[in-house]
């Protein structure tokens, strides 16, 4: 694409330095088509450069939000893999806080009477309903991020479409 851009750079200077010279050359001779036909042709060059500067300033915006987009993708990547990662290390703890919480009750139920036992279990299974529904939580919130992640995606990927849209369109005006 520069090498393209840098052919029709030089075609503009060029249609640029033969207008000016047709221009001058109507001038000296007193003919106005000539000075006409020079005229325009500096404008078409002034017209080719802007449309390229165009481009390239869409080129460079293009290549922006994929960037941006690869960054949102890759920090999605590893907001999802450390909460997951915690997720997985919550629902560790809970169960081994679960195991260590029945033991407990267990060994409470054999030194206290049946109605005894029975409070304890009840409040180390609450208990570990609690953490369960803490690391459920974490989960959701990790799905909430992907989903955020992937918004993010959508619209940069918009983004990246318009900006092509807008140059193919600058193009297409160019070229007319």
């Amino acid at each position: 694409m520069s090498n393209d851009r840098a052919a029709e750079a030089r075609q503009g200077l060029f249609d640029s330095i033969a207008g000016k010279a047709k221009e001058v050359a109507g001038a000296v001779s007193g003919k106005d088509d000539l000075v006409e036909e020079g005229q325009l042709q500096q404008t078409e060059a002034r017209n080719r450069r802007a449309a390229v500067a165009d481009d390239a300033i869409a080129e460079a915006k293009q290549a922006e939000a994929a960037q941006k987009m690869r960054d949102s993708s890759q920090e999605a990547a590893l907001t999802k893999g450390s909460t997951r990662t915690e997720a997985g290390r919550q629902e560790s703890a809970v169960d081994q806080q679960r195991e260590t919480e029945h033991a407990l009750a267990a060994r409470a139920a054999e030194q206290q009477e049946a109605d005894a036992s029975q409070e304890a279990e009840r409040q180390a299974d609450e208990l570990a309903e609690a953490r369960l529904r803490e690391a459920e939580a974490i989960q959701a919130d990790a799905t909430a991020t992907e989903h955020q992640s992937a918004t993010e995606k959508a619209r940069l990927q918009r983004e990246a479409i318009a900006a092509e849209k807008q140059a193919a369109q600058l193009r297409a005006e160019t070229e007319n």
